[in-house]
């Protein structure tokens, strides 16, 4: 009898095989399904080798472009299946290859080596030109980011945690823009958000406010670099100049004080959540404007401003 339970009881080792129901955790990879969203900013499938849609015919009457020419995009046309994302990349490109970004400001303090330049105003200048001492001024804004902290923090919360990691979508909400429809008004503001403050964040080199004052105590993770100029304020009012643009003598011009109060408000936000300075804010405004007139100089953004605007016309 105490063999046959022995010999019965081995079966049960391979309960052991249960331990492959772990393999469940792979259904973590349909998040790739992601992927569907096109990268970011417009709602159709992305290409794959193994499916159909990736072959497209060549159009009526073109005969010096073969079928698998266009199975791949060698068309010339920058804007065939083309996501923002992507799209803003190749605006970066030609935004760093002008004169303005090869002659930048080089250190902190120092102006642009030839006239063109990007440069922007250094934090200790900026706190010191209305005559006070750099601790009067340092301590001026701390003191006024506590009292925002304490009055307007917890009613501002649920939008600076959405507009942590992104918020060009607060924007495409505002304007009731749909990616489908607004394609170049997407890949604009994709373009906007992309440009040039980190390497201003790294010659600047400001310490973060609850680095000064941790009793600030912020609402979020404070981000690994420094803090002036804030890249959400450079962003945002970013987008609002390029929306300016893009809106110019049109309808939807009715739109660009909404569109400006909004930037206000995430640059705000920012503040509130313990992160910046106020200056920081002001830094990112000057150097939006600054690098606005430098893109608006380049093909693709002048592409992008005009696709945009016949979205709106």
């Amino acid at each position: 009898m105490s063999q046959s339970v022995a010999s019965n009881s081995g079966n049960s080792g391979n309960s052991g095989n249960s331990g492959n129901s772990g393999n469940s955790g792979n259904s973590g990879n349909s998040g790739n399904a992601g992927a569907a969203g096109g990268g970011g900013g417009c709602w159709f499938f992305p290409d794959r080798v193994d499916l159909p849609f990736v072959s497209t015919p060549a159009p009526n009457g073109v005969k010096s472009i073969s079928a698998a020419d266009y199975r791949f995009g060698h068309d010339g046309t920058f804007d065939r299946g083309w996501t923002a994302p992507w799209r803003a990349w190749h605006v970066l490109a030609e935004f760093t290859d002008t004169s303005a970004w090869r002659n930048r400001q080089r250190k902190p303090g120092e102006a642009p080596r030839r006239d063109g330049g990007l440069a922007i105003t250094d934090w200790r200048t900026r706190l010191t030109a209305g005559g006070r001492s750099l601790q009067e001024a340092v301590d001026a804004e701390i003191d006024g980011m506590i009292r925002a902290a304490e009055d307007e923090r917890a009613d501002a919360m649920g939008e600076i945690l959405s507009q942590s990691n992104e918020f060009i979508s607060f924007f495409l909400g505002l304007l009731c823009a749909r990616p489908g429809a607004h394609r170049a008004t997407g890949a604009l503001l994709e373009a906007a958000s992309l440009v040039a403050v980190q390497y201003f964040k790294q010659i600047e080199d400001r310490r973060r406010p609850s680095q000064v004052c941790p009793a600030l105590r912020p609402s979020i993770e404070v981000p690994g670099h420094s803090a002036y100029p804030s890249g959400h304020a450079t962003q945002s009012f970013l987008i609002a100049l390029s929306l300016e643009a893009a809106f110019a003598d049109g309808p939807a011009a009715v739109m660009m004080q909404p569109v400006q109060a909004l930037a206000e408000r995430i640059a705000r936000n920012r503040e509130i959540a313990g992160v910046h300075y106020p200056s920081d804010t002001e830094a990112g405004r000057e150097l939006a404007g600054v690098v606005f007139e430098v893109l608006k100089t380049t093909p693709r953004f002048r592409a992008l401003i005009a696709a945009a605007k016949a979205e709106w016309a």
